[in-house]
């Protein structure tokens, strides 16, 4: 009974020592990791009890951003990842506004939301070459639904108001890109990737959404050109490029990184190229806390764009009709944020 209680032991003190080794390797291995996440916050508030004539009106607007990193780097093996998501919303004015025959609360109004998710794995052709076999993976789409208002209160907004329609939600749209190539990575700061054979989808999984026909998804139109039929996914095939530059200045006060991705479809229309650039600008005011600018351009040729009109209600282009003009155009994107930031 002794001796069987001491191999028992014996046993329980040999898994013991592999169990430690093995999670001193683990924790040895994360060293090839390197991760961070930044929080940015945007608020802007105002207030008017009795205000004298003239004199403003009440603001209520917030949003921020939220963005998450892990890069692996060990022996010929390179695997980047990448998650972020931007959201804005604001409201003008308080009490009760009327939308055709109802009262109802001023609604939020949307000013930015969109979700990326991104993932490259490279593998070294050779021990010191600076080319690698790749894969690259970029997904685009929003978290919160986005409601269309009519013409008796236009706008886009967070919730759904009298009359209006829901235009947008997560994965109605999204754009997934995959494509399979070379990418070149001279030094630390700079990649280049280039695909001869990608693949794109663009997923619209809503039926109604995907009626609209604005998305870039294909649709049947009878004779007087309204859509009767639409499809949820559109799938291309092409050519793709990926550039990324990231890099310091001024003693590592200021990063700046750029990240442009082109895509050109083999099937309809290959020379209209599809783009997505996305530029960051951060100035360290002090440990973690950082002034943020964010500019991004998205145009792809399939996608109807609001047309803006800053003498226009809102800022978008209507019709005779009252209806929003859109057609491919290229979108701009601009964000000031405070952020704070943590590498780890």
């Amino acid at each position: 009974m002794k001796q069987s209680l001491r191999y028992k032991l014996l046993f329980l003190f040999v898994w013991i020592a592999f169990a430690s080794y093995g999670q001193e390797a683990a924790v040895k291995d994360t060293s090839y990791w390197k991760s961070g996440a930044g929080l940015a916050l945007a608020f802007d508030q105002l207030l008017n009890i009795n205000p004298r004539q003239g004199a403003a009106q009440d603001r209520l607007g917030f949003g921020g951003g939220i963005n998450v990193f892990g890069n692996y780097q060990k022996g010929r093996v390179a695997w980047s990842n990448l998650g972020q998501w931007n959201f804005g919303v604001q409201r003008l004015g308080t009490g009760v506004v009327r939308i055709n025959n109802t009262a109802a609360n001023v609604p939020f109004q949307k000013s930015l939301d969109e979700l990326v998710v991104s993932s490259k794995l490279g593998f070294k052709t050779a021990e010191k070459s600076k080319v690698f076999y790749a894969a690259d993976f970029n997904f685009l789409s929003q978290l919160t639904p986005t409601y269309q208002g009519g013409s008796s209160f236009p706008g886009l907004f967070l919730n759904n108001v009298e009359g209006s329609s829901r235009l947008a939600q997560l994965f109605s749209p999204a754009i997934i890109n995959l494509a399979l190539g070379v990418d070149y990575k001279p030094n630390a700061k700079f990649s280049l990737f280039y695909s001869p054979l990608g693949a794109k989808w663009v997923i619209v999984s809503s039926d109604a959404i995907a009626l609209r026909g604005v998305h870039g998804n294909p649709v049947t139109k009878n004779a007087q050109g309204n859509i009767i039929a639409a499809e949820n996914v559109d799938a291309q095939l092409g050519s793709q490029l990926r550039a990324v530059y990231t890099s310091k200045f001024l003693g590592d006060k200021l990063a700046y990184t750029s990240n442009l991705l082109l895509f050109s479809n083999y099937l309809k229309n290959p020379q209209n190229v599809d783009v997505d650039w996305r530029n960051s600008l951060s100035w360290t005011l002090f440990k973690n806390f950082q002034l943020g600018l964010l500019v991004n351009f998205f145009y792809d040729d399939d996608m109807n764009m609001f047309t803006s009109d800053f003498n226009a209600i809102n800022g978008i282009e209507v019709d005779g009709g009252g209806k929003p003009v859109t057609g491919p155009r290229l979108s701009v994107t601009q964000q000031l944020l405070l952020k704070y930031a943590i590498t780890f």
